[in-house]
């Protein structure tokens, strides 16, 4: 890997046992990736980008799709509508026969600005299920 530093960290035997489940649940190809991953989300999670920082994310967001969480998600695209590059939206059916609504946004622009986009859509009446990836 290009521009890419070896570290060596050290955590208990437990939550070393605890990574490497989530490695092999979530489809990770090494422990070094799930890190990677964790960090950069903890990073934007926490506004510790520089506010000028250039960042390039995918957002993932499921929620329940009603009146209120369905107008809460336009205003936030509206309100940030120039750092997303492309939505996909589309509807699945849950095995108890509820419709849930996905969109996937693919975002660029400053770290302070995504990091309020996924504020607001993290936060999103309704929501099962969230996730970004920084990159």
């Amino acid at each position: 890997m290009v521009n890419v530093e070896r570290i060596s960290l050290s955590f208990h035997k437990f939550l070393l046992e605890k990574i490497d489940e989530v490695v092999k649940k979530k489809g990770y190809s090494s422990r070094s990736e799930l890190i990677r991953d964790a960090v950069r989300k903890y990073i934007l999670e926490n506004n510790q980008l520089g506010k000028r920082d250039l960042i390039n994310a995918i957002i993932i967001v499921v929620y329940n799709p009603t009146k209120n969480s369905m107008e809460e998600m336009s205003k936030a695209y509206f309100e940030h509508n120039s750092i997303v590059k492309s939505i996909n939206q589309s509807y699945i059916r849950t095995s108890c026969g509820c419709n849930k609504k996905v969109e996937i946004f693919i975002v660029e622009g400053n770290s302070k600005e995504v990091s309020k986009f996924y504020s607001k859509v993290s936060n999103l009446d309704g929501k099962i299920y969230d996730k970004i990836i920084v990159f």
